[in-house]
């Protein structure tokens, strides 16, 4: 194949050129992205993964069944996204973040590549498709002993899913999430999900509806692929909180830890530290390895996950919370139902056009001691923010307040809060991370 030069100097340059290829593409075939892993000698064939996907809490437990594993003395790869402060975030080995000069290296290789065979094909790869093919160049150039690897959107026909083998599946959560690409219902969703469990290979499983468990269900029979599903083969309570800003929870079942805590917040979050350990305590038996209390203490206390219920600052207090979709939201509402009852809680909103966001707004409107804004916010290349102007005639919009942009919401509620009221911004994860970065600037 004669290759054609392309101009990537820099890391900038290189990141641009991913952001620059289609976004959506989403066809029942990986003969495209086959074609190019064979010309690159197969890199996914090198490596063993740990495949999560679900619509909420599938950043957190991949975060978490990663740290477990290092904790247990594994090596281990994070494919994760989207990205919070740092595109290189979506790579990560022991090391932290993918380094600039290795993403450029990358990017120079692969491009020309791409740039051939989008001659040759239909349709090139898309962003994400090119990306995972980064990914797995990576790590066969950096190898590690699994990869926890994050699903994009789905399952089925995720990019992701071109791998030919996995440790085990991990299924988070089924809720309706990007709706126009899986499907209407539950149950189509869940089938899309179910497309990450493969043959004799166990799947671990959250909490979910009763319809999605009846999809999981059918496929992991049909499969032989042993189910081990939060609620059943092992189970998570709460443990009394007394001060601490984290959860505090014991696990029992196939897994028995009696006294653990997470520094995250959320009655959810013990779901995902549950199905993070349960998952790892399968890896660690593959490797043979132990996974003790004392290992799992340890690698919990690392878990930070950046935009999930985050505190960013104390006068006043600012938290940051990416629940982007409905469920996501329906999650939030019970954190601070149940935590921040007696605190006015200053909501500063901002979604893209394309989710249910009236649904998301009624949710968080119901609660009493809840002052709801929404706000305006940049937004990422080709996805639509909401735009607060063309909502005043909206019925659902009595009783909130509109913005055209967070920051001047964010004036206009630090000039009139006391001071023990607390200050959310929430929606899509593209505008709490515009949020963090613009705090991050600030600090």
């Amino acid at each position: 194949m004669g290759l054609i030069m392309v101009k990537i100097e820099t890391v900038k340059d290189a990141i641009n050129y991913i952001h620059g290829r289609h976004k959506w593409s989403k066809t029942p075939t990986f003969e495209r992205l086959n074609s190019i892993l064979a010309y690159l000698g197969h890199p996914e064939k090198q490596l063993q993964y740990v495949h999560v996907t679900g619509t909420n809490g599938k950043g957190s437990t991949s975060k978490m069944i990663a740290q477990l594993l290092r904790a247990s003395g594994l090596k281990v790869g994070l494919f994760t996204s989207p990205y919070i402060l740092k595109f290189n975030e979506r790579i990560q080995d022991d090391q932290g973040n993918i380094k600039d000069d290795d993403l450029l290296h990358l990017v120079q290789k692969l491009a020309p590549i791409i740039d051939e065979f989008d001659k040759q094909l239909t349709t090139g790869l898309t962003e994400f498709e090119t990306l995972t093919v980064l990914m797995f160049m990576y790590f066969s150039e950096h190898p590690v002993d699994v990869v926890v690897l994050e699903v994009g959107v789905g399952g089925t026909w995720d990019s992701t899913t071109v791998i030919p083998d996995k440790i085990a599946a991990v299924i988070t959560t089924v809720g309706l999430d990007h709706m126009h690409v899986l499907g209407n219902t539950i149950a189509q969703i869940a089938t899309q999900k179910a497309g990450i469990i493969q043959r004799q290979r166990p799947v671990v499983i959250g909490r979910l509806p009763e319809e999605a468990n009846h999809v999981l269900d059918t496929v992991a029979t049909a499969m032989g692929a042993p189910i081990y599903r939060l609620g059943e083969q092992f189970d998570v309570t709460a443990l009394p909180n007394i001060g601490e800003r984290g959860e505090r929870f014991q696990i029992t079942g196939t897994i028995n830890y009696q006294n653990l805590f997470v520094d995250l917040i959320g009655r959810y979050q013990i779901d995902n530290a549950a199905v993070a350990i349960q998952t790892a305590q399968i890896v660690c038996e593959h490797f043979d390895r132990s996974l003790t209390e004392t290992i799992i203490m340890s690698a919990l206390k690392t878990v930070t996950w950046p935009v999930r219920f985050e505190k960013i600052a104390n006068d006043p207090e600012i938290i940051l919370d990416g629940a982007h979709n409905e469920p996501g939201v329906k999650a939030l509402v019970e954190t601070l139902r149940t935590r921040f009852s007696t605190r006015t809680i200053h909501v500063l909103f901002g979604a893209l056009s394309d989710k249910n966001y009236p649904k998301m707004l009624q949710l968080l409107n119901e609660l009493p001691n809840v002052d709801l804004h929404i706000v305006g916010f940049q937004g990422p290349n080709n996805r639509e923010p909401i735009d607060p102007k063309n909502l005043a005639k909206d019925k659902i919009m009595n009783d909130i307040t509109l913005h055209k942009n967070w920051q001047t919401g964010y004036e206009t509620v630090t000039s009139q809060m006391h001071a023990d009221d607390l200050i959310l911004f929430t929606g899509s994860l593209y505008f709490v991370s515009e949020v963090r970065q613009a705090f991050s600037i600030l600090d």
